[in-house]
């Protein structure tokens, strides 16, 4: 004669087998659900789902990295292409911009904007603004906005609203970190994240993302060495100015 004890652990198996079951046919019935309505979309609002979806997911996660201190999230793109949109500029102690995009860059350099150009504009965050923007622009504007062309214009619009809104935001917020107790010798001997690729030897300034106090700051640097692509770390050996670092390969 079986055990009580067996007995109860087998009818628990069950009931969580079962109850396993359960979870799967009704995640599977909610997946079909979301791909039936999908399909059922014109190809316009498909495009603006999937750009509203993706873009909020990947906006969210990236987000959620800078918080933590992480960040790098534009690391496959800006490897070729160049920095944000005059978004990360870096502000002294006095609140002076040291580090617009649009500037000449340091002194006796080739400016940032003179690397990347007109690409500048081109970087993951700035593509996740738009897409944002510009996905739940258009659903919103679907029931009232009846011609196909002007909904896709008027989205457009939106999406580089968007890209704008966020960059005065973050811009703000950067100034508003650095007008604090930061003080840019305190880098010195810390690691960091190569942000905008840095030219070998001393030739153009590129960007780091150093994380000091818990804050993460965002640097002109430059190197006596080798080049140095996005995403390598970094150890700030000296401060050269104030908005730039000397930094060398780990």
């Amino acid at each position: 004669m079986p055990k009580q004890g067996s007995l109860y652990n087998i009818s628990a198996y069950k009931g969580q087998r079962k109850n396993f079951q359960l979870s799967t046919f009704n995640l599977y019935n909610m997946l079909l659900s979301i791909s039936t309505w999908f399909s059922q979309l014109s190809t316009t609002m498909q495009v603006f789902w999937a750009c509203a979806i993706a873009a909020s997911v990947v906006f969210i996660i990236q987000n959620a990295l800078m918080l933590m201190g992480i960040g790098g999230m534009d690391s496959d793109v800006d490897a070729d292409v160049g920095t944000d949109f005059d978004v990360h500029s870096d502000f002294d102690t006095s609140g002076t911009d040291v580090d617009s995009d649009l500037s000449s860059g340091h002194s006796g350099h080739e400016g940032t904007l003179g690397q990347a150009g007109i690409f500048s504009l081109f970087t993951l965050r700035n593509f996740i603004n738009f897409f944002l923007g510009f996905g739940w622009g258009g659903i919103s504007l679907a029931p009232v906005v009846k011609s196909t062309g002007l909904l896709v214009l008027l989205s457009f619009l939106i999406g580089l609203v968007f890209v704008a809104v966020f960059a005065l935001m973050l811009r703000l917020m950067l100034k508003f970190e650095k007008s604090g107790n930061f003080n840019i010798k305190d880098c010195v001997g810390e690691t960091a994240s190569v942000y905008l690729r840095i030219p070998a030897n001393h030739s153009a300034a590129g960007k780091v993302q150093i994380s000091i106090n818990g804050s993460v700051y965002e640097l002109n640097a430059f190197t006596d060495g080798d080049f140095l692509p996005t995403g390598s770390r970094v150890k700030v050996i000296k401060v050269i100015d104030s908005g730039s670092l000397l930094v060398e390969k780990l």
